[in-house]
């Protein structure tokens, strides 16, 4: 069965891939916060009408997908997104089951991602965590136990992919992000 999924992006930064994915990943529902809302630089607070509509959005899906550009920083709307995937009691005291959550860094010019991942030993990539909102890094590298290190799949509860290896691997890293959540959720110290 193919999961629901919502994408968390900065429109100005990742539009356009967020539409690959939905292009590319027919045959499910996607859902996204509206496109006007995180303008960067803009000031405005996030009212408690958006932040119910934006939970509602968030019950209806398992998985989420964080494109990770390079003003992430600069976003009030991912780390709310996040907020909610992990816990959305706060708005929708009902819905308790959390989701699971996939960081995927976009590339820039030149499939170029030196401003956000660097190659480290044994080849594998790894995000700068002072590079990413607070929520994102305090939930990589987060196993209670370490089993799996060195595996970008489950040495985190929020995986962190370059857009390539992401692709290639959707369905793969969707299902992992959701057993995740469904099945070894106690297996992660999860900041909130």
């Amino acid at each position: 069965m193919k999961k629901n999924i919502y994408i968390s992006y900065i429109n100005s930064d990742s539009m356009n891939f967020k539409n690959k994915i939905i292009d590319r990943f027919k045959g499910r529902k996607y859902k996204f916060s509206d496109e006007s809302y995180d303008v960067i630089g803009t000031p405005a607070a996030i009212t408690e009408d958006e932040k119910l509509k934006l939970a509602k959005k968030i019950s209806v899906t398992v998985v989420t997908i964080v494109l990770i550009s390079r003003n992430v920083l600069e976003s009030k709307w991912i780390p709310l997104e996040i907020q909610y995937s992990l816990d959305l009691t706060s708005q929708l005291q009902y819905h308790t089951t959390p989701k699971g959550v996939i960081g995927v860094v976009i590339p820039d010019k030149g499939n170029d991602y030196s401003y956000m991942m660097s190659k480290g030993r044994k080849g594998i990539w790894g995000a700068d965590k002072t590079k990413l909102p607070e929520i994102i890094s305090a939930n990589t590298l987060n196993e209670k136990v370490l089993q799996n290190k060195n595996n970008v799949n489950y040495d985190s509860y929020i995986s962190i992919y370059r857009w390539e290896d992401f692709i290639r691997d959707f369905e793969n890293c969707v299902n992992i992000a959701n057993a995740k959540a469904t099945i070894y959720f106690d297996d992660y110290i999860i900041k909130k």
